[in-house]
């Protein structure tokens, strides 16, 4: 595992850390590759992968979880441990109902409570099986993706994240994964990082460092997070030379690592995606896309286009984070943010410090972002 990098000005910054994003920049070096977010929501799994009766192991967060879909098609959560000798309960059996583990046979119904206990003799009082139970999570389905709830809240739980634009549309899926080898503070601030687009993204049918433009984007705080309100995409690609004019698009960021956007077409959302970044260890961060169409009977065709072109841009982004992790293991000192492309990276760290604070304070979220017009070189 590498030490965590700690951030400091360079002799060639004009200003300090706060004093060019206004914001405590002492809390960066306590938190950022140390933390995670919690009491909140972390994409676990896609629907379509967890038939009823499955179970799916993970490492979330450093926790194992096990991941399954009950008989009636409703998901659940439970910590991966038998509370009895602490084998995996994912390495036993489930027939859609219980899951029993591989050990003594102690079975667990999906809420984790244990009702049955085989060496038991018929002499002995069969209520002493409710007294054990598997830790587990808060679970839920949303859009076709399998969510799992890090936290000690068990009521007034926040919103599930969820690709915008499909309200009233029926649309269709299909999903990538990527392992990144750091810590999420570092996928987070490659996710949304507009200036390293023209040069880890270059391509022929995408952009390149010679097409750099000047940007201005406006920026709101919304939910846990921010959007980059609807604009027209930069001309960058050949399918957006030739219908640009008739495109629109929306992105946005919501914690704990989130990126959602949407594209429409003379005003009805034609694609619409979500990427998640869920935590699996301190040094290992799991990034998920998922990409839905709503143009109905274009699943043949669209499938394979779209999985070539997340493909190749996942690629691209972890190819980089793996350069990444070589430089950290030194424990250097970073000067990550430069403005105003590094804005959105130093919003993340506000919001995620606003979110620890008022979960420790048990008060409302409230959002530090401000309306903001950036502006840079992309």
């Amino acid at each position: 595992m590498h030490s965590i990098a700690k951030f400091s000005p360079q002799p060639n910054n004009e200003y300090a850390f706060d004093e060019i994003f206004n914001v405590d920049s002492s809390y960066m070096p306590n938190g950022v590759g140390k933390t995670f977010t919690r009491n909140i929501w972390y994409y676990a799994v896609a629907g379509n992968d967890l038939k009823p009766g499955k179970m799916i192991a993970k490492t979330m967060l450093g926790e194992p979880v096990l991941v399954g879909r009950d008989s009636n098609g409703v998901a659940f959560a439970l910590k991966d441990v038998c509370p009895h000798q602490a084998v995996p309960l994912s390495k036993g059996h489930f027939d859609g109902k219980q899951v029993v583990c591989c050990f003594h046979g102690w079975a667990f119904n999906t809420s984790g409570v244990c009702e049955q206990i085989p060496s038991l003799s018929e002499c002995q009082d069969q209520a002493i099986c409710s007294k054990f139970k598997a830790k587990s999570y808060p679970c839920r389905e949303v859009q076709g993706n399998v969510w799992v709830f890090f936290g000690d809240r068990t009521e007034n739980l926040p919103d599930v994240p969820e690709a915008p634009g499909l309200e009233g549309l029926s649309s269709d899926k299909t999903k990538s994964t990527l392992f990144i080898p750091t810590h999420i503070d570092y996928a987070v601030a490659g996710l949304i990082d507009p200036a390293h687009v023209p040069y880890v993204h270059n391509a022929w049918w995408w952009r390149s460092a010679k097409s750099m433009k000047e940007k201005v984007k406006k920026y709101v705080p919304e939910a846990t997070g921010w959007t980059m309100v609807k604009h027209k995409p930069a001309a960058h690609s050949i399918a957006f030379k030739l219908i640009g004019r008739f495109i629109e698009t929306e992105i946005s960021f919501r914690l704990p690592g989130c990126r959602l956007e949407y594209i429409q077409f003379n005003g009805r959302t034609i694609l619409s995606g979500i990427t998640t970044l869920t935590p699996i260890d301190d040094t290992h961060t799991e990034m998920n896309h998922t990409t839905y169409w709503t143009i109905p009977f274009i699943a043949p065709i669209v499938t394979p286009i779209v999985n070539y072109f997340v493909k190749e841009f996942l690629g691209q982004d972890k190819r980089i984070a793996e350069m990444q992790e070589i430089g950290l293991r030194s424990n250097p000192k970073l000067s990550m943010f430069v403005k105003d492309a590094g804005m959105p990276g130093a919003w993340y760290f506000q919001l995620k410090k606003e979110w620890s604070e008022s979960q420790s304070e048990g008060r409302a979220f409230e959002n530090p972002i401000k309306e903001s017009v950036l502006r840079w070189r992309s």
